[in-house]
């Protein structure tokens, strides 16, 4: 189970639940729904469900041990990278459960209001670490991860995926409107992040810094309006645009809609103080790594919040489902740019902090190509090995920048000269 490709996901999940509803509508209320008069069978399901759950991702499972450590070395104010590590392996798990807690509570509310759900939750984990990042005043931080993000998803999930599936099948297919809208999304948000920077680097006073930080604030408001118009189009107008020909062999929820809710709600509060505790060690560990605040905000945290996706876009890849691995990487990158970044601008405005979608030039060069890269690849509708390979490559390229670029004041490829 993964996260933000749920926006693509839960329409074709639920839709192939509510197609047998007679079947289906039995599931909430048999699980103890009935005011407890059959209370003594719902926790044993959900008790089974977990349990099923656990099974299901051993390795994951076991990474939960690191939340607890992770509270344990912050309250112990251990050295910074020991907080830092601890708390980034207890955040890959608890994004996991976020997103299959998700996926439990959306496939019982029924098909647009579960898709809605999964967008919104999909990516909440990137969501939290914007918002601790702006609260501990680490703007650039904030503004590489949300990059990163965008980056991963369209050149290292996508990547992987093609090229994994290619070496199964030596051609797969998927339904080249849907991936065109995206590109499209993706161009729309490449030129709103691009007008903001190019407009502060050409005229450096800070009159017009004080100008552009409105410009972004009112430009986030636009791009979230993008953004809920884009889900009325995916889960209502042109649902079909998004869906795969074949039928979806899902698997039924685990647990009660009840108990997932719950258990969603404390994994999401456990998961904001774990991310807090991770941004506040940044500093620390930039110093003792010497490594720059980029390389960490671009290559390191999206791999958090990536995590589940990234597993997820390949195994359905594998079984030659493109339409949903390309509305897993795809999916969740339009979700990036449209809705958790001028969220996070807006985090800023409510904070008082001036986040704004001023990106670094560079920066805005990379994603720039990105864009342009995935665009020619996705254009046929058809992917092989090799188109993977070139969604890699430009990948590791960026990755060895940002690894190489040093953590000295003078050095940084994000703060302007």
């Amino acid at each position: 189970s993964g996260m933000p490709m749920q926006a693509q996901r839960s329409p074709r999940r639920t839709a192939s639940k509510l197609s047998d509803d007679a079947d289906y509508a039995l599931v909430p209320s048999s699980d103890g729904g009935d005011d407890g008069c059959k209370g003594d069978q719902g926790p044993s399901d959900d008790f089974e469900g977990c349990i099923n759950i656990v099974k299901g991702h051993l390795v994951l499972s076991c990474m939960l041990v690191f939340v607890p450590i992770g509270f344990f070395v912050h309250i112990m104010e251990m050295a910074a990278p020991i907080v830092f590590g601890c708390n980034f392996l207890a955040i890959i798990p608890l994004a996991w459960l976020i997103g299959k807690f998700t996926e439990d509570v959306s496939a019982s509310v029924g098909q647009t209001f579960g898709g809605l759900l999964n967008a919104t939750m999909g990516n909440i984990v990137e969501m939290l670490l914007c918002i601790a990042g702006i609260r501990n005043n680490e703007i650039v931080v904030v503004q590489c991860t949300l990059l990163g993000s965008i980056l991963s998803n369209l050149l290292l999930v996508l990547g992987t995926a093609f090229f994994v599936g290619g070496l199964y099948k030596s051609t797969q297919t998927y339904s080249q409107q849907g991936a065109a809208t995206q590109c499209s999304l993706m161009a729309m948000t490449v030129f709103a992040i691009g007008l903001p920077t190019i407009y502060a680097n050409i005229l450096r006073q800070d009159s017009e810094f004080e100008h552009m930080v409105e410009v972004s604030r009112w430009s986030s408001i636009f791009l979230l309006c993008t953004y809920c118009a884009y889900l009325y189009f995916q889960l209502g107008t042109h649902r079909s645009l998004f869906e795969g020909e074949e039928g979806d062999d899902e698997e039924p929820p685990d647990l009660t809609p009840f108990t997932a809710a719950v258990l969603l709600a404390i994994a999401t509060v456990v998961t904001t103080f774990s991310t807090d505790f991770l941004i506040h060690a940044i500093k620390g560990t930039v110093a003792s790594w010497g490594v720059s605040k980029e390389f960490i905000g671009i290559i390191m945290l999206p791999i958090i919040g990536n995590a589940a996706e990234h597993y997820t876009a390949i195994t359905v890849a594998v079984r030659d489902k493109m339409d949903l691995s390309l509305g897993v990487a795809a999916g969740s990158s339009c979700q990036m740019g449209l809705l958790v970044t001028p969220f996070t601008v807006l985090v800023g405005w409510a904070y008082g902090v001036e986040m704004t979608l001023d990106f670094h030039s560079f920066q805005l060069a990379v994603l720039l190509l990105a864009v342009f890269l995935a665009t020619s690849i996705l254009g046929n509708g058809e992917s092989n090995w090799l188109e993977g390979l070139m969604l890699l490559i430009p990948y590791v390229i960026v990755a060895l920048i940002y690894f190489f670029e040093g953590s000295g004041q003078d050095a940084s490829l994000a703060t302007l000269a």
